[in-house]
């Protein structure tokens, strides 16, 4: 197992390296890449929503990404909101899980 791991970790390290050698070289256009971004958060959202029963985890992450963004403003509320999300949804896990195994 520890030749897997090592060989794994190999495998990452070299194309890591590749990849920065080589990809300084490359020229990419970036332009409509934001647009690209948040089209594709969008349809991983849709497809969350449309897959599960009960919302209460999109919506605890809606509401308080909103509140981040009033409150941290749009350059800067992605981290504090991704922790508060993190740490709400930690301590309703329990009271979430009774919630579900109660409805099924």
């Amino acid at each position: 197992m520890l030749f897997v791991t090592l060989l794994n970790h190999s495998y990452w390290v070299i194309g890591a390296t590749i990849g920065g050698i080589f990809g300084s070289l490359v020229k990419f256009n970036t332009e409509g890449l934001d647009f690209v971004m948040t089209a594709l958060f969008v349809v991983i959202f849709i497809e969350q929503w449309m897959k599960e029963k009960k919302h209460h985890s999109a919506l605890v992450g809606l509401g308080l990404s909103t509140a981040s963004l009033m409150i941290f403003g749009g350059n800067n509320f992605i981290l504090p909101a991704m922790f508060v999300i993190l740490g709400v949804l930690t301590l309703l896990r329990k009271p979430l899980e009774k919630v579900e195994v109660s409805t099924t």
